[in-house]
C-alpha cells in the first residue's frame, strides 16, 4: 500500500508550513516525484520517513533519546 503524502499533507500532519517541509527536504528528508496526468510532477513523502528524519516516536510524537 502506497501511503505517500504531498508536501501540503505532510505539513498539515506535522503542524508546520510547506516551507518547513521543503527545508527538511533540503536537509535530506527522502522524497520521490510523482507524475500526475495534466499536472506537473509533484513531490511525495512517506510519513514514516519524516518520523525517522526527525527522530520522533510515532506513538507519542516526541523526540527519541
Amino acid at each position: 500500500m502506497d501511503n505517500k503524502k504531498t508536501v501540503s499533507q505532510i505539513a498539515e500532519m506535522f503542524g508546520v508550513s510547506t516551507m518547513g517541509v521543503r527545508h527538511w527536504i533540503k536537509k535530506g528528508l527522502p522524497y520521490t516525484k510523482e507524475k500526475v496526468i495534466g499536472i506537473k510532477r509533484r513531490m511525495v513523502i512517506n510519513p514514516d520517513d519524516v518520523y525517522d528524519f526527525l527522530e520522533l516516536d510515532k506513538q507519542r510524537g516526541i523526540k527519541n533519546g
